[in-house]
């Protein structure tokens, strides 16, 4: 997926279901935590997200899961 690829499904209501989970996930900068797409906690500002493709890349990256999705087991 592309960038804006990335930013219509987040910004969709599909989101919420989970069809997006694995696909990419959602960064925050300012809490350095990622989540999936369909999280249930507050979304963030849009400034403070990161788009990212995969676990592996948010860990590189220095972002730690959230533990309310549990990306990382996903």
């Amino acid at each position: 997926m592309n960038k804006e690829e990335k930013w219509n499904a987040y910004d969709s209501e599909t989101r919420k279901d989970g069809s997006w989970d694995g696909r990419f996930y959602i960064a925050v900068k300012t809490t350095g935590i990622f989540c999936l797409p369909s999280c249930k906690a507050r979304p963030p500002l849009r400034k403070n997200i990161e788009l990212l493709d995969s676990v592996d890349e948010c860990l590189t990256a220095g972002y730690r899961p959230c533990k309310r999705c549990h990306p990382d087991r996903a």
